[in-house]
């Protein structure tokens, strides 16, 4: 991964994406482990968590259930996942992404599969069911299931493209 320069793994410790996945995981981890009480424990350390939140432009709530291999390719533009979403494994979020909610909205009923991808600027309002490899065009606002695997949606308010 660090290539023949080991400098290289200031660039990673550095980066936005990693501190944005690393507090993540980090809440998340503590979260499971303690449970309940981590919503009152986790005050004491909302100043640093707001600073490092603010650094890389990331925003995912503890109480989301995020399956592994995240990958954020321009944190710069903002991240806001909820955290009443269940996320599959290898989900790409290109930049100013946003997975939020709709009033009604309760735990796990934003479900999204594995292997999708949200496109520049794409956002998803629950209550939501997408299957896995779900692909998602730039600038799309997703607001109905999407139940067929390997889709693509496209448009405002999102449909599936017959075309992809």
């Amino acid at each position: 991964m660090l290539g023949k320069y080991k400098i290289r793994i200031l660039h990673i410790w550095l980066s936005r994406v990693f501190w944005g996945i690393f507090i993540y995981r980090l809440e998340r981890g503590l979260y499971i482990l303690i449970g309940k009480p981590y919503e009152l424990i986790r005050v004491l350390f909302i100043p640093i968590f707001n600073l490092i939140q603010a650094y890389s432009n990331i925003d995912l709530n503890y109480k989301s259930d995020i399956k592994g291999g995240l990958l954020v390719l321009h944190p710069s533009t903002g991240i806001v996942i909820s955290g009443l979403s269940v996320i599959g494994k290898n989900l790409t979020l290109t930049g100013g992404n946003i997975i939020g909610v709709r009033t009604g909205c309760k735990y796990g009923e934003i479900k999204i599969g594995d292997n999708c991808f949200l496109g520049a600027n794409a956002v998803i309002l629950g209550p939501i069911e997408l299957n896995n490899g779900i692909n998602i065009g730039a600038s799309a606002c997703v607001i109905k299931d999407c139940l067929i695997d390997n889709s693509t949606l496209i448009g405002v308010p999102a449909r599936q493209n017959n075309n992809a």
